[in-house]
């Protein structure tokens, strides 16, 4: 486990206060003017998903970042907006039982397609 420096506080308050599902880039440009270099939000970053502190979602378009870890996701594969998809734990546990996979750490679920608004403006 990484040390609590103050660069990792504030990745972790931007990850915390931020919905969009940041990628490292935007995440760098969030953190330029608390000049935090690139090389340490990488390595934080990188810490941060080691330390279960954040969830990785790999999409089409790269690698995303979310603080939060109670729900899954839905990447359009149109706009690239990436959406909170809430299920009950129960659908899951009984996907996991099922298959006999006991020592499950984490589950990253992401949902790829169409969403309503790009469906709208075909």
């Amino acid at each position: 486990m990484e040390r609590r420096t103050v660069q990792r506080q504030e990745i972790i308050e931007v990850l915390k206060n931020n919905y969009d599902h940041l990628t490292i880039k935007e995440l760098c440009e969030v953190l330029k003017d608390k000049n935090i270099g690139q090389a340490t939000v990488y390595r934080t970053v990188n810490s941060l998903v080691n330390d279960d502190i954040i969830r990785r979602i790999d999409c089409p378009d790269g690698v995303h970042y979310d603080y939060r870890k109670d729900h899954y996701h839905f990447y359009c594969l149109k706009c690239n907006k990436i959406t909170d998809v809430f299920l009950d734990n129960s659908l899951i546990d009984n996907l996991l039982s099922a298959s006999k996979l006991t020592d499950i750490k984490h589950v990253n679920l992401v949902f790829e397609g169409i969403c309503d608004n790009c469906q709208k403006t075909k």
